[in-house]
């Protein structure tokens, strides 16, 4: 798999999973750098989230998935596409994870 991080991405399509999956659109990596914060309260549900993407006409069918979250999600989650996992350093995924998980100091 080709790594995530070594891709040139000048656009993020970025959904938020709070109570409802809702869509942010399409936002640049230097605008979401320091703007977007992750708050974690547990209990999230990504699924939705990520049928979002693959059900939008406009997210390329070839497009990995990055879910950043602080592991405190679903234990049952389906990504049918190439995808990884961001999570704050000494947090844990419910399940064994199928794409890469990188860790980020908080």
């Amino acid at each position: 798999m080709t790594q995530l991080y070594d891709r040139e991405v000048p656009y993020a399509r970025v959904i938020f999973c709070d109570a409802d999956a809702y869509d942010a659109g399409y936002i640049s990596p230097e605008a979401i750098a320091g703007r977007i914060e992750v708050k974690g309260r547990g209990g999230t549900r990504l699924q939705p989230g990520v049928d979002m993407l693959m059900q939008a006409k406009d997210f390329p069918k070839d497009a990995p998935i990055l879910l950043i979250t602080d592991g405190m999600i679903e234990d049952d989650l389906v990504v049918r596409r190439e995808h990884a996992y961001l999570l704050p350093r000494g947090c844990r995924l419910p399940f064994r994870a199928k794409g890469d998980v990188f860790y980020y100091e908080r």
